[in-house]
């Protein structure tokens, strides 16, 4: 059997389209249970229209806590999560049965996310792009990262590892942190035919914010394990892009004083324009020259943005210890 887990707090915009698009397309042997962390606004009311499970949280806990409660009361031996502010694609629900019974010795995979995700704008659909285009590079389909937007996991495995970490307490790096105890323990694959649209953050200064604050906690957790990840933007050859983007910002600043380094900037920026050439021939494909062009610079200034947190994460850790 499949549950279907999906937290929620205040996500009343997203669900119509959400139920909807799950029910549709039910298989035998599901159930989709909503996990409400204590909602303000009409959530719980949008999903009792549904044939849906509601667990409604006695405390605001966070995600994580949400996933686990939805867990532990999950009837499935297969654990389906999705994340509120998705909605999933024509035959998704089916490849996640399909594929534990054609692969039974897997017990993890997670999906995609869709090109176009649910809000237009540069910059979502930049995000969109850039994690897509990561993610399909993956190695033999195997990939150190977890994914809840759209994720299956056999409840034995995920219980057998503990779960997810309660401490964090909002939509931060526990996937990742939970991606790497299931590593210890088994393999994850991805299943480009699961796919999802989800709702990417809309702007310039969202996305800064966002990648400051996951990135901080991405350098906690990779001081905590010295772990890296093999796929998805957190992969090494976007930390190196990243460096190079922040190496070279700053070396413009030297050049009037010592012109030999506009040597150093030149290299910087070509190392970068490598690090990057894949994804970017992506987008120029997909989306055209002038798109490209405008995320190059988008991922050059995130990349400064990256270091940045990664310089604080590191001054941060033996605090938080």
């Amino acid at each position: 059997m499949i549950s279907v887990v999906i937290p929620t707090y205040n996500s009343s915009k997203f669900m119509p389209d959400l139920l909807e698009s799950i029910v549709k397309q039910a298989v035998d042997n599901m159930e989709v249970i909503i996990v409400d962390d204590c909602s303000k606004d009409a959530t719980v009311e949008i999903a009792k229209k549904y044939p849906v499970r509601i667990i409604q949280m006695e405390k605001n806990g966070g995600p994580a806590r949400a996933r686990n409660r939805g867990v532990k009361e999950a009837k499935g031996d297969i654990i389906f999560f999705l994340d509120s502010d998705v909605i999933v694609l024509d035959g998704t629900v089916r490849e996640v049965k399909d594929y534990f019974e054609k692969n039974p010795s897997s017990s993890c995979v997670i999906g995609v996310c869709a090109t176009e995700p649910l809000n237009k704008g540069f910059v979502p659909t930049y995000m969109a792009m850039f994690e897509y285009i990561h993610l399909m590079n993956a190695k033999d389909g195997k990939v150190s990262v977890f994914a809840p937007r759209c994720g299956a996991i056999k409840k034995e495995l995920f219980l057998r590892v503990g779960g997810y970490d309660e401490s964090y307490k909002g939509a931060d790096v526990e996937d990742f942190e939970l991606a790497r105890r299931i590593n210890r323990e088994d393999s994850i694959f991805l299943d480009p035919k699961m796919l999802v649209r989800h709702n990417f953050v809309n702007n310039f200064n969202e996305a800064v914010r966002n990648y400051f604050k996951r990135a901080v906690m991405w350098i906690h957790l990779f001081l905590k394990d010295r772990q890296l990840d093999n796929a998805g933007p957190t992969s090494p050859s976007n930390g190196i892009a990243a460096v190079c983007s922040f190496l070279s910002f700053f070396s413009l600043f030297l050049i009037p004083c010592v012109p030999v380094v506009k040597y150093v900037f030149g290299t910087l920026v070509m190392i970068f324009l490598i690090s990057n050439l894949k994804w970017w021939n992506f987008m120029r494909r997909e989306a055209g020259l002038f798109f490209a062009v405008r995320a190059l610079f988008l991922n050059y200034l995130l990349g400064i943005d990256i270091i940045v947190a990664t310089v604080y994460g590191l001054v941060s850790y033996p605090l938080k210890k």
